[in-house]
């Protein structure tokens, strides 16, 4: 792999803003969903994925009105098609068509769109062909990097016109040096592409895959350098496809890129806890789960539940047994509230800070609000 010489400033944090695809003239679907502007999630599907489409839709995350698909805050941005499926199937073409309707547009590598075209499709291209012509039908390219691409090469990208750049390091390299080194080329030759993680999911425990998606792709995004994340299990992975969207938003939101839902922080537990922490926990979880972008501490005692929970927005803290203390952001606010009355208490905080939504009206307010978007 080639040298470089740059090094980082490990006393200051800027996220790499990288830049977002955009429309052309003439476009017939929306390509500004390709990605989102705080972190994406890419999705790869099989030909067989597409065969049920509701399955499907639900597995990504869709929101449904009579049958069709909708975005949602936790869908998909992007489908990827390792493998282009039969196009001779109606069903297929219907299910596709759906998708790039709500801008889930399906990213196929240009070998694979050459033997079966897909109108509208993104192509995958490597560095190698990034000048070369589109396949029939395809109208986005995504180029493809290794990261041991000479410099010289990579400086083509501030001039060959492509959506964004997927990172796939092969394992033979080290994907954190592999990275780092992309990135700090990128900057040296002023190429603003955004960069997706391509992070291939050996089969694995669910908490296994959780666990090498945070080692080799979690540092990275959360030093600011991605803006977001393809899982593409291997063949012989078995991870369901919800579990996989799941797991990579979870990744975003971890790393402080994209919030999707309520964040709970907790203590791990110790002879100082003043209430059965895993209940209290749950029962919070289940009240207050639908709110994204709200962080809520949960915390045995006061001893070091204060400092432990300074990002949160609320906090719920064992104050004496048998008590409570809530706090907005490292602020007391409410003192001695009965353990049994202290769920109720946090709710009605988050509402007086103007964010809480009931579950009620946000699923009766969905089918108005994406009928009116389309």
């Amino acid at each position: 792999m080639p040298e470089y010489t740059d090094s980082r400033d490990i006393y200051s944090f800027a996220r790499r803003a990288g830049e977002l695809p955009g429309q052309k003239e003439g476009d017939a679907l929306d390509y500004r969903g390709l990605l989102n502007r705080d972190g994406s999630v890419l999705t790869a599907v099989s030909a067989a994925d597409l065969a049920d489409d509701q399955k499907l839709y639900a597995a990504l995350g869709c929101k449904t009105v009579v049958g069709l698909p909708f975005k949602d805050i936790s869908t998909s941005d992007s489908l990827f098609l390792a493998a282009p499926p039969a196009l001779d199937d109606a069903k297929t073409r219907q299910t596709l068509k759906r998708l790039a309707d709500v801008a889930v547009h399906a990213i196929v590598p240009a070998a694979a769109l050459k033997e079966a075209p897909i109108p509208g499709a993104v192509a995958l291209v490597s560095l190698a062909e990034a000048e070369a012509p589109l396949p029939e039908g395809a109208a986005r390219r995504v180029i493809s990097l290794r990261g041991d691409e000479a410099e010289e090469d990579l400086a083509k990208l501030a001039s060959v016109e492509h959506a964004f750049v997927v990172l796939d390091v092969p394992p033979e390299l080290s994907r954190l040096h592999a990275s780092r080194r992309v990135f700090s080329l990128f900057e040296k030759l002023s190429v603003t592409s955004a960069v997706i993680h391509h992070f291939h999911a050996p089969p694995s425990e669910p908490a296994e895959l959780a666990l090498q998606l945070g080692a080799q792709v979690g540092g990275l995004l959360c030093d600011g350098l991605g803006d977001g994340v393809l899982v593409e299990p291997d063949a012989d992975a078995s991870f369901d496809l919800s579990l996989v969207r799941t797991s990579s938003f979870g990744l975003l939101q971890g790393s402080r890129m994209r919030s999707v839902k309520t964040e709970f922080v907790s203590c791990p537990s110790c002879g100082r806890t003043l209430f059965d922490l895993q209940e209290v926990t749950a029962q919070i979880s289940e009240r207050t789960g639908h709110l994204p972008g709200v962080a809520i501490a949960i915390m045995g005692c006061i001893v070091n539940g204060p400092g432990e929970m300074a990002d949160a927005d609320f906090g719920y803290v064992g104050g004496a047994p048998g008590k409570v203390d809530l706090y907005v952001g490292k602020e007391v606010v409410k003192r001695a509230i009965p353990n049994e009355e202290a769920c109720d208490a946090l709710i009605e905080l988050i509402k007086e800070h103007g964010k809480w939504k009931d579950k009620e009206e946000e699923e009766a307010a969905e089918p108005e609000a994406v009928l009116a978007a389309a």
